[in-house]
């Protein structure tokens, strides 16, 4: 029986082990599949947003449109449109200018009111002039860094005010802080000195909304004294973008309606001051600066004029030399060939009179010529030639005889008396018999450079 049994088992053992490597197996198949199911599914929720916004534009598209032809945009609508900018500007200066018609601050005779002639100040009153802008944001700021020139690069100084006309405060502040004689007077000074752009806006326009968002407000009234500085020192590129505000002096409502006017006042009195005090040491360090460097542009200059001349007094000191060095080259080059030519001179005269066989002997009759050469000096030289010698001859005889006595005579002519004769280089070759001179002459030799 325990035989029997045992095969049994085993085969079950067997298939029991081959099920559960089988049910194994398939759960291992299974795994990745549901992965990547559980990814297509997170991609698909993933761009179901974009899906829907892009089907929810399309279909209020239409909508919008007709709401654009049913609800005209108002006056003030539109942060970029200047035109709209500039009529909020102007209807809130003319707000301001109503309540100081209403308030009637004195400002003209704050002095004569500081003596006490109160009757005086009445019957002159003169009503201040607004010191608000009318002109948009984004035009206040244009005109503002037109002022950022290289002769004056500091910009003047912004001051917003927002005003909120649901606040239950916004009219009293107007009233009693800006309409405050000594502040109006201060704004008013700055202004005309373009020392300071006064902005002010409501809430309610678009620039006032764009300011709150800019400047962070949460509580009204709100003041801010701002500098206004260019990024960029170009003065072509004066746009509004290009410069950054920092801020020097921010006041709300919990502060504003604590302090008085007057308070008010010395603070943006103090802030304008040094401010000023600031720009004023600034103004003399750009100065020093310009001054220095155009001193060392002066020197600069002045340095290289220096060197200029030196270098044309060296170049005119090397060609001096130089001329002088050529022209003692040509001079030693000419008497090179001066002596050269004389020494030729010689030579020929010698060869020549060698040729004719020089003098002929004493005691001979025939073919003799007496020749008597008068000298210009005075003197007198005899000689005998052949009659069949040359004129060419004499010459050769007086060149010799001249150089060896030192007369200075390169260049003579030859002439007679009785007849009156004169020989030239052309007669050269003539014989003296030919000549007319044989057998006895006188001849006059005359130097012809003299």
């Amino acid at each position: 029986m325990a035989d029997a049994t045992s095969p049994q088992s085993s085969a079950t053992q067997r298939r029991t082990t081959s099920t559960i490597s089988n049910a194994s197996s398939s759960t291992n198949t299974n795994i990745p599949a549901a992965q990547h199911a559980s990814t297509s599914s997170l991609r698909l929720l993933l761009k179901l947003p974009a899906i829907l916004t892009i089907l929810l534009r399309v279909a209020i598209w239409p909508l919008i449109k007709v709401l654009n032809i049913l609800f005209t945009p108002k006056e003030f609508d539109g942060v970029d449109n200047s035109v709209n900018a500039d009529r909020a500007a102007r209807a809130f200066v003319g707000m301001v200018r109503k309540q100081i018609s209403v308030v009637r601050p004195v400002i003209a005779n704050l002095d004569r009111a500081a003596a006490g002639d109160d009757n005086d100040v009445m019957e002159q009153y003169n009503e201040p002039s607004c010191p608000f802008v009318e002109k948009g944001y984004s035009s206040t700021m244009d005109e503002i860094a037109q002022n950022n020139t290289i002769s004056n690069p500091h910009n003047p100084l912004l001051l917003i005010y927002l005003h909120s006309p649901l606040h239950s405060q916004g009219t009293k502040f107007i009233d009693n802080y800006l309409c405050h004689p000594q502040l109006l007077k201060l704004l008013n000074d700055n202004t005309e000195n373009n020392v300071v752009k006064c902005f002010g806006a409501s809430v309610h326009s678009a620039d006032g909304q764009r300011l709150r968002d800019m400047m962070e407000v949460t509580s009204f009234p709100f003041m801010a004294l701002l500098s206004v500085k260019s990024r960029s020192s170009s003065t072509n590129n004066n746009n509004s973008n290009n410069i950054s505000m920092e801020l020097l002096l921010r006041l709300e409502s919990t502060q504003l309606f604590t302090i008085q006017p007057s308070q008010i006042t010395t603070y943006l009195n103090t802030a304008i001051t040094r401010h000023a005090q600031i720009i004023a040491e600034e103004t003399a360090r750009r100065l020093q600066r310009e001054e220095d460097a155009r001193l060392r542009e002066e020197q600069n200059r002045e340095y290289q004029e220096a060197l200029l001349a030196d270098q044309m007094r060296e170049m005119e000191r090397n060609e001096q030399l130089e001329r002088e060095r050529r022209e003692r080259e040509e001079a030693e080059e000419r008497e090179r060939l001066e002596m050269a030519k004389e020494q030729s001179r010689l030579e020929d005269a010698q060869r020549i009179l060698d040729e004719s066989g020089g003098e002929p002997p004493v005691g001979t009759k025939v073919g003799v010529a007496r020749m008597r050469f008068t000298l210009p000096n005075g003197k007198k030289v005899d000689r005998r030639f052949r009659s069949v010698d040359t004129v060419e001859v004499l010459r050769a005889f007086l060149t010799l005889h001249l150089e060896e006595t030192g007369v200075e005579i390169k260049n003579f002519g030859l002439s007679t008396s009785f007849p009156k004769k004169s020989f030239g280089e052309e007669d050269n070759k003539l014989t003296l018999e030919e000549a007319g001179l044989a057998p006895q002459a006188v001849v006059m030799v005359q130097d012809l450079d003299a």
